[in-house]
Formats: C-alpha cells, sequence, structure tokens
C-alpha cells in the first residue's frame, strides 16, 4: 500500500474549521471514486497548510485521469478556498515488500470480498488473487462506486462483531455465512452488476464457519445443491467454487 501525501498552502483568510469540512469532503469523494482506500487517514493542518495521508494501491492512484465528477468539482472549490493548488506526493510505502494490484491484461474472474481488518479493494483478481482498484471498472453508480464501498463497509462491520463476540455475534455471522441473508443479497447484486459492466464473472466469497459432521468436501453448494468442491485449492484459499451461482467458499475451520 502506498502513502500519499495531499497537501495546500492556505493563502486566504478562510475559516480553518469550514476548510477542514471541506477538504474531508474532498477525501470522502477520492474513496468513492475508488482512489483512496479504508476510510480513516491522517489529516492536520500546521503553519497555514493543510495535509491528509491517505493510503492508495498504486502509486498513480491519486492521479486526474482517475478523478470522477465529485473529486474534481471539489478539489476546485478546496483550491478555491485557499487561493492555492493542491499538491501531490508519494511518501512511501506501508511496507518495503508492498507490490502493486492485479496487473493482469483481463482477469479470469473478479471475487467480491473483504474482512474486518484490511483495506484492500472489495475485489480482487481470480487470475493473479492481487487486489484491483475500483478505478479500473466502469463507473458502477453516480461516477463512482459507493453501492460496493457501502457492502465493504456492511460487511466489515459485521465480520467486527463476530469476531467481538459479546454483541450480535450469531447474527452478524449468519449475515456472512447465509446465501439468503441481506448482506449476500447485497453482495450477490453487486457481483451482477461487476459482471454485466466488465463482461468478467464475478465471484462473491460466502464466509463458512459452520459446524460440519463428516468430510467437508461433500458439502453441497447452499445455492444450487450440487456439487462444487475443488479438486485443486484455488490460491490456497479457496475450496469451493460453483460456476452456475458465482460462489467461492471455504472449508470451516470450525470442525
Amino acid at each position: 500500500m502506498y502513502i500519499q501525501e495531499i497537501s495546500i498552502d492556505i493563502k486566504t483568510k478562510v475559516d480553518k474549521d469550514e476548510l477542514i469540512d471541506e477538504f474531508g469532503l474532498l477525501m470522502s469523494f477520492y474513496r468513492g471514486s475508488g482512489q483512496t482506500q479504508g476510510k480513516i487517514e491522517s489529516q492536520y493542518i500546521e503553519n497555514d497548510k493543510i495535509v491528509c495521508l491517505p493510503f492508495t494501491l498504486e502509486k498513480t492512484s491519486l492521479d486526474k485521469k482517475f478523478n470522477n465528477y465529485y473529486v474534481n468539482r471539489q478539489a476546485k472549490k478546496v483550491e478555491e478556498l485557499c487561493n492555492s493548488r493542491l499538491i501531490f506526493k508519494t511518501v512511501g510505502k506501508s511496507y518495503d515488500s508492498y507490490k502493486a494490484p492485479c496487473n493482469c491484461k483481463k482477469s479470469d474472474f473478479y471475487i467480491l470480498i473483504t474482512n474486518y481488518i484490511t483495506i484492500q479493494s472489495p475485489l480482487t483478481c481470480g487470475t493473479c488473487n492481487k487486489s484491483v482498484p475500483l478505478y479500473r471498472l466502469p463507473q458502477y453508480y453516480d461516477y463512482g462506486y459507493m453501492p460496493i464501498l457501502s457492502w465493504e463497509t456492511n460487511y466489515i462491520s459485521c465480520d467486527s462483531l463476530q469476531m467481538n463476540c459479546e454483541v450480535g455475534e450469531r447474527w452478524a455471522l449468519n449475515q456472512m455465512q447465509e446465501i439468503t441473508s441481506q448482506l449476500s443479497k447485497q453482495g450477490l447484486e453487486i457481483c451482477r452488476k461487476i459482471e454485466e459492466l466488465t463482461s468478467i464473472p464475478t465471484y462473491y466469497y460466502l464466509h463458512n464457519y459452520k459446524k460440519f459432521k463428516g468430510d467437508q468436501l461433500t458439502r453441497l453448494c447452499p445455492s444450487c445443491g450440487k456439487k462444487w468442491d475443488l479438486k485443486t485449492q484455488l490460491h490456497n484459499l479457496y475450496d469451493f467454487k460453483c460456476d452456475k451461482c458465482k460462489i467461492v467458499s471455504t472449508i470451516s475451520p470450525n470442525s
């Protein structure tokens, strides 16, 4: 993951509280356009300069060519408030061995997957198993990707509840592992839309923490009831894949 620095010199008498709000809105639009990762980034004002340090998947993620309508509009507003230009600089990597996201010319398929600790893209490449920057997709809705990010937030919330155990654990776990849950329905609809936009098959990751007596590989697809176990584990992670229902899953560790 790359750490970027977005800054601007304040050359007007603009109210600093107003500027912080407007700058924060700009950062939310960068997230909605798929250019930044995660919801939290350091932001501060010092010596008439406002600075933010977001994460990105690529060194070039903040290039103007990836901006959507809302990013461009809000960037212009912030620059007018400050009578200055936004400055972009790559500070470094989150760790030295970080490698770029998916660079496949065309993925064989995508997988919609996330968890409570990652800030990677919720879309991974089924060919190389690396993150796919959302801005590489055709715009999903209203110039950006907010429905995908909404599902991501919902999933992370459920995953956090089931990991914390004390409150809503069973409900959250069922949202993640039941094919008919609201969360799964939302995710499956997103997969269908991505496939429609890209012509690339898009699979939904179905969490699995169910008790199962006997050989788990005899477990059938929860949607169509057909065999879906893989002879060879995919990416050292996925044990099940249904090409009809576009679902992937894993063997439960709860045995």
